[in-house]
């Protein structure tokens, strides 16, 4: 079976495009992120420029947590608008920069704003 990856890949992004616009409209208070929790400074920066240079997020939680380079815990959650605000501003599939986090760092991708 053939599959056309062009057009499937521009419908994501025509539904993130829409996602976007209608946390803009809508105001949502809540957001599914995915997250990658890292142990240390050295690995936060180490999987961060992993991603920065094109990595996939999910490749990039896989091998950190191969590598022993994580901490426990989900890797999907929910946030709110008021822990994290910044997040209501980007598109759908943004992957902010390393946060300092209890013991260690967090990598989160915005997957989908929530109702």
């Amino acid at each position: 079976m053939w599959k056309d990856t062009s057009q499937y890949l521009g419908e994501l992004l025509i539904w993130e495009i829409e996602d976007y616009l209608s946390a803009q409209t809508a105001k949502p208070d809540n957001a599914r992120v995915a997250f990658i929790r890292l142990a240390d400074h050295w690995a936060a920066e180490t999987i961060a420029a992993e991603l920065e240079s094109g990595g996939s997020f999910y490749a990039a939680a896989k091998r950190a947590h191969a590598l022993g380079m994580t901490l426990p815990g989900e890797m999907f959650g929910v946030v709110s608008r008021a822990e994290r605000p910044e997040i209501f501003e980007a598109v759908p599939g943004t992957t902010f920069p390393p946060m300092a986090e209890g013991d260690g760092y967090v990598i989160m991708r915005l997957v989908a704003f929530e109702s």
